[in-house]
């Protein structure tokens, strides 16, 4: 962000410890806030599930399943999605996925 540049951390663990030390805090994560909305994504706007961090970096934490359950591809797709929906891609100079190294399916390394 000191160059200029949009930079946006996404974070990929059930944990959403990712963007911690950018914001201060654990925010929350995306597949918390669809659960809220009964995962309608439309009701979603970018300021419910976007924080800004340090020196304004925005911040995003997909959230995912326990440990050993389900698969986190699913969500980091819906992740994605919803933010090709509100073109924070398209808005972003750089993108960061911080993403967990024990991946225990294949969704995740083709979301």
């Amino acid at each position: 962000f000191q160059l200029g540049k949009r930079v946006l951390q996404i974070g990929c663990d059930p944990i959403h410890d990712s963007t911690f030390t950018l914001t201060g805090s654990l925010v929350s994560t995306v597949i918390d806030i669809l659960k809220e909305v009964d995962f309608h994504a439309e009701e979603l706007r970018p300021e419910d599930f976007v924080f800004e961090g340090f020196n304004g970096v925005k911040c995003v934490e997909a959230g995912g399943p326990p440990a050993g359950t389900g698969c986190g591809g699913y969500v980091v797709g819906q992740t994605v999605k919803l933010l090709k929906q509100h073109h924070l891609l398209d808005d972003t100079d750089v993108v960061i996925f911080d993403v967990l190294g024990d991946v225990v399916c294949g969704g995740f390394a083709m979301p």
